[in-house]
């Protein structure tokens, strides 16, 4: 049985597709990871072929027993590793702070079963025969089935309500092409948005600086450069240089003024994760680009 393969890549896209023969998953934030049983041992590899056994040995060793107890046939699943909070949202921070006791292996693919290569099987065919193996195991928390749903709109909802990162929207007919981004896949994120204001800028690599108010003080917040458009760019680089402050270590610092709204997946240590531009705010103040009210939006 193959023992290592590249995984099927979504291409990412601002918008649900709504057409017939979709199916839509929950897109779990954490480690893309093939988890490859041969009836006696499990063995967990990373989407670049790296041998995720010591990384997450508490799972691996459970994945072990219940694949033992419940007999389950020879077989390669793709799936993500992640610290499950609710069946919507995984959370990104507390797979990297040691919490390797309450990781999880989502299943989503199957690639093969006994003898058998499922590369070529349509998606909704791979979805029942993986099932079918998820179902033979006793309820745990080490393993679960993703599940695939047939309206977009209700799992949307769902998924931004738990804060979850997004959605992934899956031809029901598609075969599995091994290390190929592809537009029978497709991923949509599900963005959240933060006011800040622009604190520094570096001409060096071109990010810009944010940052707002916690505790009294200036905290910065996120460093970006996508998001916008190359006239956004110029027009905002002239009006920094007109109110800078002072330099320091490659940085021109410029008085809180200018107010935008970042898009971002989560935080992480404190600090907003994936941000690109949204959009100038010209209607708000400082008063606005507060730490209390990123915060707030994670009050679960």
């Amino acid at each position: 049985m193959t023992s290592t393969y590249l995984p099927m890549l979504p291409t990412l896209t601002a918008s649900i597709p709504y057409t017939a023969n979709w199916l839509y998953e929950v897109k779990y934030d954490g480690y893309r990871t093939f988890l490859n049983w041969d009836g006696n041992t499990i063995t967990l590899t990373s989407r670049n072929g790296h041998n995720f056994n010591k990384k997450f040995q508490l799972l691996h060793h459970s994945l072990i027993k219940l694949f033992k107890e419940t007999n389950i046939s020879y077989c390669i699943l793709d799936g993500e590793v992640c610290v499950l909070k609710n069946k919507y949202f995984a959370n990104f921070e507390a797979l990297h702070t040691g919490q390797e006791d309450n990781l999880s292996f989502m299943a989503f693919d199957l690639i093969e079963l006994n003898n058998d290569t499922f590369l070529s099987t349509p998606l909704i065919n791979r979805k029942t025969y993986l099932q079918k193996i998820i179902k033979k195991i006793p309820s745990n928390n080490s393993i679960y089935y993703v599940a695939s749903y047939t309206h977009a709109d209700s799992l949307w909802n769902l998924i931004t309500s738990n804060k979850g990162e997004g959605m992934v929207c899956k031809k029901a007919d598609s075969i599995y092409s091994p290390g190929k981004r592809t537009k029978y896949w497709l991923k949509v994120k599900n963005w959240k948005i933060a006011t800040v204001f622009l604190h520094a800028y570096d001409q060096t690599n071109g990010y810009l600086h944010t940052a707002v108010k916690r505790s009294g003080d200036i905290y910065p917040v996120a460093n970006f450069t996508h998001g916008l458009r190359s006239e956004e760019r110029t027009a905002l680089f002239e009006v920094m240089k007109r109110n800078k402050v002072y330099q320091k270590a490659g940085l021109t610092y410029v008085d809180p003024g200018i107010v935008i709204q970042l898009k971002y997946l989560d935080l992480y240590k404190e600090k907003l994760r994936h941000p690109r531009f949204h959009q100038f705010c010209f209607d708000r103040s400082l008063e606005d680009c507060t730490w209390d009210n990123i915060q707030s939006l994670w009050e679960m």
